[in-house]
């Protein structure tokens, strides 16, 4: 009798477990992953082995951004005696992700490689063959010249095409002591900057055009001449910030602002501005009626006029959702500052 009761306890056991399972997969693909860490780390309290619980608040934690946190969870599913080969794989290559952004590349290269040559989770091994790319680890990196700083891991294709190497170096490693001083977030990793000579051979690569970063991994990609090469700036304010919306005003103004803020900013964009008519709110949301590129200058005059006005954490606050609307939420002031800093272009 007892064995009977013991038998029936554990089929509903397993049964309830498997509900729960599989409501924790219907959250995660939804990207909901905050109720998947609250759920799964609840149960993991009185299961703390189970592999699929620890795999799914592993890649819930990855995929929110918190990359330590994940770790100690996807490896202990992939050091399980039960785990499924499905869940190991995906495990596996989640948590090379992370060792990449921890700064442990020989690692994650290694584990991905497993899951792309095993090919027993054909989901893991399309993420491996996803992030080998990514992370331009391969092998038709290795003629590039790379040359260190403290901060940037410079990746040049071709360094003679620069008519000033060193200058272009110090110039992107003093914008990110800016960034990083006005922002915060500094990365684990060193940042990996690939300058490329040649766009197309980087668009055959990627199927996109240069310049773009990744702020995950902490990479960026540029063309060595490009001008407004603000790429750094967009990946170490969306580590900073994790904007959920982004203007052009906003986001290539912040550019300008780091790469230029020992110039004269108000201005720079006070020769730009038309004399005539000139308002700020719409070239914030229709930056195609004014000239070309204006909302550079304007934009990295505005960024500093917000600083001086509300201090560094307001900015931080503002750029998480670049919208009108939530300016004037962070700042009970901001259409009469409108009006001031629009006077102050216009003189």
């Amino acid at each position: 009798m007892n064995r009977i009761l013991v038998t029936l306890l554990l089929i509903i056991f397993h049964i309830s477990s498997m509900s729960q399972n599989k409501e924790l997969k219907k959250l995660f693909s939804k990207g909901k992953y905050d109720q998947v860490i609250e759920k799964a780390y609840s149960m993991l309290q009185g299961n703390a082995v189970d592999p699929d619980l620890n795999s799914i608040l592993g890649r819930a934690y990855t995929d929110s951004k918190q990359f330590t946190i994940a770790v100690p969870y996807l490896e202990k599913t992939i050091a399980s005696a039960t785990v499924s080969s499905d869940v190991k794989e995906i495990s596996k290559a989640y948590l090379a992700k992370c060792y990449f952004i921890n700064g442990e590349e020989q690692r994650a290269v290694k584990l991905l490689k497993e899951c792309q040559n095993d090919r027993k989770s054909k989901e893991a091994a399309n993420y491996a063959d996803k992030y080998l790319n990514l992370f331009q680890t391969g092998i038709y990196y290795k003629a590039w010249e790379v040359v260190e700083s403290e901060n940037i891991r410079f990746h040049f294709q071709d360094k003679n095409k620069l008519e000033n190497v060193g200058a272009f170096m110090a110039r992107n490693d003093l914008n990110y002591k800016r960034i990083t001083e006005t922002l915060g977030a500094e990365p684990i990793k060193k940042v990996d900057f690939f300058v490329w000579s040649d766009r197309n051979e980087a668009f055959r690569k990627f199927n996109r055009p240069l310049g773009f970063s990744n702020s995950d991994l902490r990479i960026v990609n540029v063309l060595y001449n490009a001008p407004n090469d603000y790429e750094l700036c967009h990946m170490l304010c969306q580590m900073a910030v994790q904007t959920k919306f982004r203007t052009m005003l906003i986001k290539e103004g912040l550019g300008m602002y780091f790469d230029q803020m020992d110039q004269n900013l108000l201005r720079i964009a006070r020769l730009r501005v038309p004399k005539d008519k000139f308002s700020l709110l719409q070239l914030w949301e229709e930056p195609t009626k004014y000239e070309r590129d204006l909302s550079y200058p304007v934009g990295a005059a505005f960024i500093e006029f917000l600083i001086n006005k509300g201090g560094k954490q307001k900015l931080k606050e503002f750029l998480k959702i670049q919208t009108i609307k939530h300016a004037v939420e962070v700042y009970p002031e901001f259409h009469k500052w409108v009006k001031t800093f629009e006077a102050m272009l216009m003189r």
